[in-house]
Parts: C-alpha cells; sequence; structure tokens
C-alpha cells in the first residue's frame, strides 16, 4: 500500500478486520458481521464449502461459523493489497490455532483468505471473503510459493 489517504483508510479496515476474526475465534461472530456490507449483493465463499449471496444468507452462515469455535487466536500474513477508488481487497494467510467443538486440544490451520471490500458512506465494508485451506504446493520445489 502506499501513503494515498484512501490506503490509509483501507488499512485501518483491515485492523478491524483482524480484530474481528480475533473475536470469531473465540466464537464472537458480531464485529465481523459489523463490518459488513449489508447489502444484498455480499458474497462468501467459506472454508466449510458452500457459498451465500446476500446479506441475510451471509450473516446466518457467520452465526453458524461462531458456533466452530471455543476459543483461539489467528494471526495474518498479508501476501497483496490493491486499492483502486472505492473497491480494494487483500489476499492473505489466516493461520488459526483454536478450539473446536468436539476437540480436547486446538487445531492448527491455515487459510488462504481474499477479503474484498467496498467504500459505502465513507466506510469500507466487507462485500466478499473467500477461503479455503492452504496446501502443499507440488510447484515449490521449483521454486514458486
Amino acid at each position: 500500500m502506499t501513503n494515498d489517504p484512501d490506503d490509509v483508510g483501507f488499512g485501518q479496515a483491515l485492523e478491524r478486520l483482524h480484530a474481528a476474526m480475533a473475536r470469531v475465534a473465540m466464537g464472537d461472530v458480531s464485529l465481523i458481521k459489523a463490518l459488513h456490507s449489508k447489502r444484498d449483493d455480499v458474497t462468501s465463499f467459506y472454508g466449510w464449502g458452500g457459498y451465500e449471496r446476500g446479506w441475510a444468507a451471509v450473516s446466518k452462515r457467520w452465526d453458524w461459523a461462531g458456533t466452530q469455535f471455543l476459543g483461539g487466536t489467528v494471526a495474518h500474513e498479508t501476501v497483496s493489497t490493491i486499492v483502486s477508488g472505492d473497491l480494494a481487497y487483500a489476499a492473505q494467510l489466516e493461520t488459526f490455532n483454536a478450539r473446536r467443538p468436539g476437540g480436547a486440544e486446538p487445531v492448527h490451520w491455515t487459510n488462504r483468505v481474499t477479503h474484498i471490500f467496498r467504500r459505502e458512506d465513507g466506510e469500507w465494508r466487507l462485500v466478499h471473503r473467500h477461503a479455503n485451506r492452504l496446501e502443499g504446493n507440488p510447484a515449490a520445489a521449483a521454486g514458486t510459493r
């Protein structure tokens, strides 16, 4: 990101996203839902499969996701961000260490995530989340990530 005022505002949105995901790891989805756009064109492709379209469906899915976490942490590594006008995205690695229902010990995994934001009424709002597990890369031996 640059020192463009739009980038600074988007950086703050990413801080809010990271704080919200930290609460998700504790089973609390209130902050992530507050960060979301409430418009009918929001979508989600969560790491557990399926997809949602529209705020009612996305909100319901977050409610379900909150039941999948019983406490833990999440860390983020930003791979790339782009801000262009009223749209921005972040490609990140998101690493959870969290207890899940049915398990006594915390589970550790990393997701590849893309978060797309739109500026609505002067504030960056999450409009799409795409997450899936980071798996081994057979091309890594050839020097790629």
